[in-house]
């Protein structure tokens, strides 16, 4: 039995190797990704109908700071009392779940306030992003705070 699994591991990590990814899902993981890089500018420049147009209606960020799952509504109002930094520490991994769907994931330094108080911390961030309109919205995103 142990050697069926090594057998069927090393078969599918030779299919990963022999056939990587095509020209059109990188164009896609290129996509989401400046669609993000995009977001993440808006929150930055506090620019509320660019986060709006990046982001689903039915958006919900999950966060440390927020302190409940928050809608796009209630973060734009909220964009005065956000102050902060983002260093990323690793490179975004994008995972494909479909033609209009996709999982993005990283870890990264927050530095900054939210209504005074810190909300400095590394942490590990989760985006899904969906394809509306031919465009990458961020449907969800989650920060998950981690040990230091």
């Amino acid at each position: 039995m142990r050697y069926v699994g090594t057998a069927l591991l090393f078969v599918a990590l030779n299919l990963v190797i022999c056939f990587p990814a095509g020209a059109d899902e990188v164009a896609t993981i290129e996509a989401i990704d400046n669609a993000a890089g995009e977001l993440d500018e808006a929150f930055v420049k506090q620019d509320a109908e660019a986060i709006k147009s990046l982001t689903t209606p039915d958006h919900v960020a999950v966060t440390h700071y927020y302190g409940e799952p928050t809608t796009v509504a209630a973060q734009i109002a909220s964009l005065p009392e956000l102050k902060y930094e983002q260093t990323n520490l690793t490179e975004p991994t994008v995972k494909l779940l479909g033609p209009d769907a996709a999982m993005r994931t990283f870890t990264a330094k927050l530095d900054g306030t939210f209504k005074g108080e810190s909300l400095s911390a590394r942490v590990f961030v989760t985006q899904i992003m969906q394809k509306l309109d031919g465009k990458w919205r961020e449907k969800f995103y989650q920060v998950t705070a981690l040990k230091q």
